[in-house]
């Protein structure tokens, strides 16, 4: 029985593959999902002892299937395509960590609904995990980290009928069960959609916590207008208190009020933020990039913290490769940096139309940011010509998640295809990684 678990789990061979575009990309999947390499919250790429875990979601004809490969890092050959479990739909995606002994650890299936949970068998080899456990209620979005002691750390949105949705935070100590800590974030508003776009980071003593969300909430006045807030707080106690970045405290659940708040959009002004993943540097300061949407362009930031409440926006926009500064730079995707010092900040670009959509528009291209300066200047390369046919966007950088070992410069995955019109739509998208 349990070696049909095994057989269940596994998905059959395929051909390692090694299709490149202008000699770097590789080519993981040809079907993917509408959000292959979505969200932003989960960390998607772990590096330990000479391999390099990617997982991601894709959607064959049987219905939404999480899966990974795995590269060894001396030789850039890759494994063939294991099967982890399936998802309720395109939201469903994995969040992947690793502990200390290299088992690896991840989070998948859920949209509104439990969480599956699953390690692997051996250390660092994602071809057999345990059986699923399910823990927690109406969840979506995981962020996932690991512990000094290998308890895991897990922040998600909790959505409810008839109150505020919240961020929750979970635990897990090793042989233990998930267990529920406390709701850290919440809507202010009593009832309908809220979104956190929520990321979790190690401080560099692996102690200390630290959470940036965009706030999406609508207001019960008016929920066709809503508002968005780029904010942040820290907790050096393993999440039971948290304070702002000078050490303030903050009342949990906090609120878009309530925590630093780094910058604010309202939907009747026609300005909306988005947030990608934060990262902590060399030098322990938080650094979170956001962008701001007004009707006919998106700038995008990067804001670290000056002290006394104050946080400096570095402006990217200015820093985009000569032939697309003219472009829309939105942060749909995160910072990370690598063993060296060196900072990536991946995101995307695109030509939206005054009040068009912009959320995997046709014209959406992934463009990686470089800073060797700390944030001061950046370099700025894209992934071949622009398709006139389909977005290349969702970039998913690896950033450390406790255990994993980073590389000198931080690799990423995206999709290359469509959103798709519902979210049980069964796509053939591609899925790249970029080392």
């Amino acid at each position: 029985m349990f070696q049909t678990l095994l057989c269940f789990l596994m998905l059959g061979s395929q051909a390692r593959s090694t299709e490149s575009r202008n000699g770097e990309g590789v080519l993981l999947s040809s079907s993917g999902s509408g959000r292959a390499t979505a969200y932003l919250e989960s960390p998607k790429i772990v590096t330990f002892k000479g391999r390099t875990h990617v997982a991601w979601l894709d959607s064959p004809a049987e219905g939404f299937r999480v899966r990974i490969r795995s590269m060894d890092r001396s030789t850039g050959e890759w494994s063939e395509t294991w099967t982890i479990g399936e998802a309720a739909d395109n939201h469903g995606g994995p969040a992947l960590t690793v502990d200390k002994a290299g088992y690896l650890h991840v989070l998948y299936y859920s949209h509104h609904h439990p969480f599956r949970y699953r390690r692997s068998l051996r250390p660092n080899d994602a071809s057999a995990w345990t059986p699923f456990e399910e823990f927690g209620h109406n969840l979506t979005y995981p962020a996932l980290l690991c512990a000094k002691d290998g308890t895991l750390v897990m922040t998600a949105r909790r959505s409810y009928e008839d109150r505020p949705w919240e961020l929750e935070m979970w635990t897990k100590a090793p042989g233990e069960a998930w267990q529920r800590k406390r709701a850290l974030l919440s809507s202010r508003f009593s009832g309908g959609y809220a979104q956190f776009a929520a990321s979790l980071a190690w401080g560099t003593d692996h102690r200390s916590l630290h959470l940036s969300a965009r706030i999406y909430e609508l207001p019960d006045e008016d929920r066709n207008a809503p508002f968005t807030t780029v904010g942040y707080m820290a907790s050096v106690d393993g999440g039971q208190t948290w304070t702002g970045f000078d050490g303030k405290a903050i009342e949990l659940p906090a609120t878009a009020v309530s925590f630093d708040t780094i910058a604010i959009g309202r939907g009747k002004e026609g300005r909306v933020l988005n947030a990608g993943s934060m990262a902590i540097g060399p030098d322990g300061a938080p650094h979170v990039p956001y962008s701001v949407r007004i009707q006919d362009t998106s700038q995008a930031y990067l804001a670290t913290p000056l002290g006394d409440g104050k946080w400096r926006h570095r402006h990217l926009n200015p820093f985009l490769p000569p032939k697309y500064r003219d472009w829309d730079l939105f942060m749909h995707g995160g910072l990370s940096f690598g063993s060296n010092g060196l900072m990536t900040v991946a995101a995307t670009i695109m030509q939206v139309a005054a009040d068009g959509i912009d959320w995997g528009d046709v014209s959406t291209e992934v463009v990686r940011f470089r800073s060797q300066d700390g944030g001061r200047s950046f370099s700025a390369d894209m992934f071949g010509e622009p398709d006139p046919n389909a977005p290349r966007w969702m970039p998913n950088l690896e950033r450390p998640t406790g255990f994993n070992e980073m590389p000198a410069e931080p690799g990423l995955i995206y999709t290359h295809g469509v959103r798709g019109e519902a979210l049980t739509d069964q796509l053939s998208n591609e899925v790249w990684w970029v080392p």
